[in-house]
């Protein structure tokens, strides 16, 4: 199993993810079911609640 990363580590990543999910809903905005695209457009709300916390809690980034 892997060791955990660190908040900062997460907080990164978690940025990372929210460029992801952009280029995923252009894409199926073109390709998928408006179902699909609501699942998308979850996860990436909830990657986002989590990237602004992480944010707080590091001190680090932009807190737009």
């Amino acid at each position: 199993m892997r060791e955990p990363i660190s908040l900062d580590q997460a907080e990164y990543k978690s940025a990372l993810a929210a460029s992801l999910y952009e280029t995923i809903l252009e894409k199926a905005c073109a390709e998928c079911s408006e179902t699909l695209l609501n699942h998308i457009s979850l996860a990436c709300d909830l990657n986002q609640e989590i990237h602004q916390a992480l944010i707080a809690v590091t001190g680090n980034g932009d807190t737009k």
